[in-house]
């Protein structure tokens, strides 16, 4: 009997020992165990973006003849390799931003995403509904925010500008895209981006960008710098489309810029892996839609030559 509990001993220690034993092997071996914590990923790994028609790069392919949101336009800014930016952006998020709003965070979350950006993500919560309160906006804005929060990765959200410029602006049809009762009060503003503050100053993942400070400063003629680059009131054609609403693809940089160089004052290490110089980065973003604009100047050239042939055989008969 004695001999067969000691053999039953020896057994129980050598199936507690062998995977100890094992595993030391392996790493003797250079080996990674097999239940090894995977390696950690960057902040720019995965980014999504989600937002409105800035987000969406609305009127961005007038001006350069190719398809481009402000995702390509960031990955022109993000040094080092990661995954393609997904875009959500939206030119119909007005329409129904609560709704569209709930659309985008879910699918950005299905994309597991390292970093959000949403610099004009609640632009429509507190814009729009015609001559809405100041409560009926900060409820919408809290509602906006509840969807935000539903990230764990770091977030870049713009806080509500003051977009009166925007009257006097002329969209495709010759006339502004938004109505002066369209534009929340000065308290209306005032008192949401008071909410989003302190709704950022409780999450640490949370980084504001803000475009209210960034677009008064340029309007009321101040120069502002941000790591070697400035603006000033000369600079406001160079950056809005003739809506006075949307950015070029040089306002869209400028606002990308703005926004990375706040994240990058909470999250240490991040300034080295971003472009600061906006030559080189729209010199990328030239490159990167050479391509399609090269088809599309081609298609156009071929167009204009078929059209000029039919003229000229129509003066003949």
């Amino acid at each position: 009997m004695l001999a067969i509990q000691r053999r039953l001993f020896c057994l129980l220690l050598a199936s507690l020992l062998l995977p100890c034993y094992l595993q030391a092997a392996c790493l003797q071996d250079g080996a990674k165990p097999t239940e090894a914590d995977p390696p950690g990923e960057g902040l720019f790994s995965r980014v999504v973006v989600i937002g409105a028609s800035v987000s969406a790069g609305y009127g961005l392919r007038s001006e350069l003849n190719a398809s481009v949101r402000l995702g390509d336009v960031l990955q022109c800014l993000i040094e080092g390799e990661g995954e393609e930016c997904l875009d959500l952006g939206s030119n119909m998020l007005f329409r129904r931003p609560e709704a569209l709003g709930a659309e985008q965070v879910t699918d950005a979350l299905m994309h597991k995403p390292s970093l959000v950006m949403a610099v004009d993500f609640l632009f429509w919560f507190a814009y729009g509904r015609s001559n809405a309160s100041t409560r009926k906006r900060v409820d919408r804005i809290d509602e906006a925010l509840s969807l935000l929060d539903r990230f764990e990765c770091p977030i870049l959200v713009g806080d509500i500008p003051d977009m009166t410029m925007a009257l006097k602006g002329k969209g495709p049809f010759g006339f502004p895209l938004i109505t002066r009762s369209m534009i929340p009060s000065k308290q209306a503003r005032a008192a949401i981006n008071k909410r989003l503050l302190a709704w950022a100053k409780a999450r640490k993942r949370v980084t504001i960008v803000p475009l209210s400070e960034f677009l008064e400063s340029v309007q009321s003629g101040k120069t502002l710098k941000v790591r070697g680059n400035k603006w000033t009131q000369k600079d406001l054609a160079a950056m809005m489309q003739d809506d006075l609403l949307h950015t070029r693809p040089q306002g869209s940089l400028s606002l990308l810029t703005l926004a990375l160089d706040r994240l990058c004052l909470k999250q240490e290490g991040a300034s080295n892996q971003i472009c600061w110089d906006r030559d080189l980065a729209y010199k990328r973003l030239l490159e990167s839609t050479l391509e399609e604009r090269s088809r599309y100047e081609a298609a156009v050239k071929a167009r204009e030559e078929r059209k000029a042939k039919r003229d000229k055989d129509r003066q003949d008969d």
